[in-house]
């Protein structure tokens, strides 16, 4: 079966085993979306709904960085009210843009699609590390507002500095299709926030 070029960030797969919820400070530097790929920013601020929480670092996009919290499942404005995402420029009420609910166990599984830009993740590279590919300022899909971050393809390797953790080709996917078209992944975070990391296998 053909794959379908369908990005749409870190979804968890399986059982979702925890999600926490974080804040974002006010006017953060890039968007926030449901999908997105997150790290801890190590603040607490105190919010209006909710108490102290911690906020999720707003001010780079996540790839290559070591320490991921988790991915993000929904998405409140300041009022706790749903919203698709928290754009650059949201002020909320000058103290945080909104609330973010992640899944943030170490051993959650996610699926998340491949870019396959320069070329496919092979099929011996099933249980290898990824860095995590992002677009200009974690830009969400235009209609839906989810995440459109994907597994960097020619990251691909066994090094335990790489984020992401392939487990294995989504059974519905072709890996190794050198296409602009991307296989999905079931993955987990390799250098978590709340866990250890471990080199990809070669």
């Amino acid at each position: 079966m053909g794959n379908t070029d369908r990005p749409m960030g870190f979804i968890p797969h399986g059982e979702l085993l925890r999600e926490r919820l974080y804040c974002i400070e006010t006017v953060p530097t890039i968007n926030v979306c449901i999908g997105d790929a997150v790290i801890a920013s190590g603040d607490h601020i105190l919010t209006p709904k909710k108490g102290y929480l911690q906020s999720i670092r707003d001010s780079a996009i996540p790839d290559g960085v070591a320490g991921l919290l988790g991915a993000v499942v929904s998405v409140f404005d300041e009022n706790m009210k749903p919203t698709r995402y928290i754009a650059p420029s949201a002020a909320g009420n000058s103290t945080i843009a909104g609330y973010v609910m992640v899944a943030d166990h170490p051993d959650q599984e996610f699926i998340c699609q491949e870019d396959a830009d320069g070329n496919a993740i092979d099929t011996n590279e099933g249980s290898m590390n990824v860095d995590v590919q992002s677009d200009t300022l974690c830009a969400p899909q235009s209609v839906t507002g989810l995440s459109t971050q994907e597994l960097d393809s020619t990251t691909a390797g066994n090094a335990a500095a790489l984020q992401v953790k392939i487990i294995r080709p989504h059974e519905d996917d072709t890996p190794g299709d050198d296409s602009d078209v991307g296989c999905r992944y079931i993955v987990q975070f390799n250098e978590h926030y709340y866990g250890d990391t471990m080199a990809g296998i070669a």
